[in-house]
């Protein structure tokens, strides 16, 4: 997507300009934040193409950002992908839990797989809930225009990626999911995160789910099953 408009979001000058060159060297067109706060008042004015994200910002974190931008509607379809130099595996799954389409080293970064990735997540179109579509199985009722869900009338509390994979879920109720499908319809095709972050993502959806989380069926080998209440599991 020759031209697209990356915001770029650190606060390091050196890696900034290294970001820049690359970039522009690809034709795309580059702005620059270097706080938290500065990030999201960009990103609402201008809603650039891509954001490349730091975790690490002053202001507001890189994945307070992140959540942010996911849960305003506006800026909700921006991808982010998340620049940092934590390796730890459990904050690769947080940081694509809260909606970013990939995550990406700082430590040893090569031009060329930075922009890899920055095309595959301009290619990538995430999940479309069509307006107004209400799923409904038991108690459990999910708006995927307004991205809320409810049990029994009572809120529950999903963060962005949470949400989409259970509307994966209720969309093919009494289906095997293999792993692979759930990756590719909540983060996209090209997906390049951790193997984990599907099963911690369904880990963390089914302790929110509460009575309904015996629903969420793991298929040894395969994936999961959505079971629609009262149906044979």
């Amino acid at each position: 997507m020759t031209g697209a408009r990356i915001l770029v979001v650190d606060d390091e000058p050196d890696f900034i300009r290294f970001l820049d060159e690359v970039l522009k060297r690809e034709n795309y067109v580059v702005t620059v934040a270097e706080t938290g706060p500065d990030a999201l008042r960009m990103a609402a004015a201008s809603r650039p193409d891509l954001v490349l994200l730091d975790w690490n910002l002053p202001g507001k974190d890189g994945l307070e950002v992140c959540r942010i931008l996911k849960e305003d509607p506006a800026t909700r379809g921006i991808p982010v992908i998340m620049l940092t130099s934590r390796g730890r595996e459990q904050d690769v799954v947080l940081g694509l839990e809260m909606g970013a389409v990939d995550y990406v080293s700082k430590r040893d970064l090569r031009p060329r797989e930075l922009v890899a990735r920055v095309r595959a997540a301009l290619r990538r179109e995430g999940p479309q809930a069509p307006g107004g579509e209400i799923l409904r199985a038991g108690l459990l009722a999910l708006d995927s225009s307004a991205r809320t869900v409810t049990i029994d009338g009572q809120p529950v509390d999903l963060r962005p990626k949470e949400f989409d994979l259970l509307h994966v879920f209720l969309k093919n109720p009494g289906r095997v999911l293999t792993r692979q499908f759930l990756e590719e319809s909540v983060w996209g095709e090209q997906y390049f995160g951790t193997t984990r972050a599907i099963d911690a993502t369904v880990s963390r959806l089914r302790g929110k789910l509460g009575p309904m989380s015996s629903q969420i069926v793991p298929m040894k080998g395969l994936g999961y099953k959505f079971h629609a209440p009262g149906s044979p599991i």
